[in-house]
């Protein structure tokens, strides 16, 4: 789970955090200084939780490309 969660953070992925009891929770992950914790930040709120809560992360990647800086 945590190589899943280091990758999309480093990659600047979007993800949906599957939880123990069900819930989903769909946003930006980053670390704090506590690595048992991921935080997930969506337009609506910031979550912090506990790696142990965590049962799947589905990384998001756009398939849509950047338009070049020039044009």
């Amino acid at each position: 789970m945590y190589t899943y969660i280091a990758k999309a953070i480093s990659a600047q992925h979007e993800v949906i955090v599957s939880l123990v009891g069900g819930s989903k929770i769909t946003g930006f992950p980053s670390w704090g200084e506590d690595r048992t914790r991921v935080k997930v930040v969506s337009p609506e709120k910031k979550v912090w939780i506990p790696l142990d809560e965590i049962e799947h992360v589905t990384t998001l990647i756009s398939i849509k490309e950047k338009e070049p800086a020039d044009r």
